[in-house]
């Protein structure tokens, strides 16, 4: 494989993910919950680095993932940022707003979905509008992720959501793979390995949440069909 087509294989892992954790907006208000940064690697090699953040202003929050190519590929520019704006009501998540910045040298992308209680959600995909109008009850990329983990510390550890991932209408089925202890910045770390897949797509993702810290992910693996694509791992917390 040339090492242009290696370099692009790596930049088109980098940020499926879709993800995991947790704003675009700064306010002197906000409470800032969390903080963590992850390093991704395909193999040994560093390739992104990625920061994750939740907050929180009066009554609603934000949950954030910036992420950028780093290592040998910095020079490389891809910056991505995912951002849920959501409000939790009776414990159940309303997503309000997700929005997707990509930017690259040569092309940028901007993707927002409305989620609006009143009526139907619709997606805005560099301009062009979107509706959704069978979907119902549905969460973004990102809030799902805040859905799950909140099932898990409820000891729910398998559940499937309907999910708005950039527009299109998904399912994400989590389910228990396997448990296990790491060395991770925590220390040594009593986990549970959560699979997810999405119904009608190769990819699927195995992450190792910390049973004892809230059930945050310090270890994430990304699979095309049986294979590995790449492995992220908890690199630092901030809060």
């Amino acid at each position: 494989m040339s090492y242009r087509t290696y370099f692009k294989s790596l930049i088109f892992c980098i940020f499926i993910i879709p993800c995991f954790l947790f704003p675009l907006f700064v306010f002197s208000s906000q409470e800032i919950i969390l903080q963590h940064d992850y390093k991704l690697y395909k193999g040994e090699i560093l390739f992104g680095k990625s920061s994750y953040s939740l907050y929180k202003k009066d009554d609603s929050y934000f949950f954030e993932i910036k992420s950028q190519t780093d290592g040998i590929f910095k020079l490389k520019k891809d910056h991505r940022l995912e951002l849920s704006n959501y409000k939790v009501k009776n414990r159940v998540i309303l997503p309000i707003k997700y929005e997707y910045i990509r930017d690259r040298k040569d092309k940028k992308e901007h993707i927002i979905t409305n989620f609006d209680i009143n009526s139907h959600p619709h997606t805005l995909n560099n301009g062009i509008k979107k509706e959704h109008s069978n979907e119902h009850d549905f969460l973004d990329r990102l809030s799902v992720q805040i859905a799950f983990q909140e099932n898990m510390k409820k000891g729910i550890f398998e559940s499937s959501y309907n999910v708005i991932d950039k527009g299109r209408s998904r399912q994400y089925i989590y389910s228990i793979h396997s448990d296990d202890v790491l060395d991770t910045v925590l220390g040594k770390t009593n986990t549970i390995v959560i699979k997810r897949v999405i119904a009608n797509n190769k990819r699927s993702t195995l992450t190792w949440y910390a049973i004892d810290h809230g059930y945050i992910p310090v270890k994430i693996e990304q699979y095309r069909k049986e294979s590995l694509k790449f492995t992220v791992f908890l690199e630092k917390i901030i809060k």
